[in-house]
């Protein structure tokens, strides 16, 4: 933060975007060195770390009607355990927030898939208490939404399905397309979003479920991985809250064309490497060309990133340590 605040007194920077939520957080936490020159755009700290409170997500999904699986909120690991009895196998450990406050840093939490009785108390001290225990929905399917809250209500609105993910449990899109909005589901999630007290960009993760709902799992107040796609799809999300923070129109308040595909490199080969040590017949399924595609990293007119990439992970393979390309033992 020192060094942040430093730069941005040069007096060159219109805005920041924090770009990842152990960003925010601090960014948020020390903004009155920032703000004097440079836009932020948040709400008051207060409301940062509560769009980050994954309990108070639930309360609101399910005053939006958006409810998730059923969850069970835990201050104790015997708590967990009288959960998991009572939610059923398999499920999955959530922490209230992804990031805590550590001893001289900020210390990432990663939920926790639970498929026996005998896997739970690991899970738990992995995550930490409190935590949530909630219904884990496998093969799920995964439906994402973006967009720009402002003072005059939601735009730029995008609605992405994920068609892989990496992990396959439990991941991110690698890829993935945008679809029409269902049917009263912009108002429903702009209710929650407002309710949440964001505004700015933000994604919202969905589980499908079997009834055909959509069950909010996960809110990200910044930006996100599949950014990319809702800008390939005519959603400039940046430009549009850029524009908004320095009192411009330029970007127009467009939504997202349906039928934009989107493929994270990164994800897509460790996919195909998986499955084939597993023999999968959909091995291969990324390598079938697809129309209409925005990728993570790769650019035809700039293709250097890319070659890096691969090298990072090339090297990475050679050394055992990129989860999907590791030798197996």
């Amino acid at each position: 933060m020192d060094e942040l605040a430093r730069h941005v007194r040069r007096g060159e920077w219109d805005v920041i975007v924090p770009g990842s939520e152990a960003s925010l957080l601090p960014i948020s936490a020390g903004r009155d060195e920032l703000e004097p020159h440079v836009a932020l755009g948040l709400p008051p700290h207060a409301g940062v770390l509560r769009a980050l409170d994954k309990v108070f997500l639930r309360q609101t999904a399910v005053a939006a009607k958006l409810p998730p699986p059923p969850s069970l909120d835990c201050e104790t690991s015997s708590a967990a355990s009288a959960a998991a009895a009572e939610i059923g196998y398999p499920l999955i450990v959530k922490p209230l927030r992804s990031f805590r406050q550590g001893d001289d840093d900020l210390v990432q939490k990663s939920a926790q898939v639970v498929l026996e009785p005998q896997e739970l108390d690991d899970a738990v001290a992995r995550v930490g208490t409190p935590a949530t225990v909630q219904r884990y929905v496998s093969n799920p399917r995964i439906v994402s939404c973006a967009g720009v809250r402002t003072g005059t209500g939601l735009v730029g609105f995008t609605v992405t399905r994920y068609m892989r993910t990496w992990p396959p449990s439990a991941g991110s899109a690698a890829f993935a397309a945008t679809v029409a909005p269902p049917p009263g589901l912009r108002d429903r999630v702009e209710k929650l979003v407002e309710a949440l007290g964001w505004s700015g960009i933000f994604e919202l993760e969905f589980l499908e479920l079997e009834d055909g709902s959509l069950g909010a799992i996960d809110f990200n107040p910044r930006v996100f991985g599949w950014l990319s796609l809702a800008i390939g799809a005519g959603a400039n999300l940046p430009a549009i809250w850029c524009d908004h923070m320095l009192g411009r129109a330029e970007a127009g308040p467009a939504d997202a064309e349906p039928g934009r595909r989107y493929r994270w490199e990164e994800g897509e080969i460790k996919y195909v490497v998986r499955n084939l040590r597993h023999l999968d017949r959909s091995a291969l399924s990324p390598l079938r060309p697809a129309r209409h595609v925005v990728h993570a990293c790769f650019e035809l007119r700039d293709p250097v990133p890319f070659f890096v990439q691969a090298a990072a992970l090339a090297r990475q393979a050679v050394a055992g340590r990129t989860p999907g390309l590791a030798p197996t033992s």
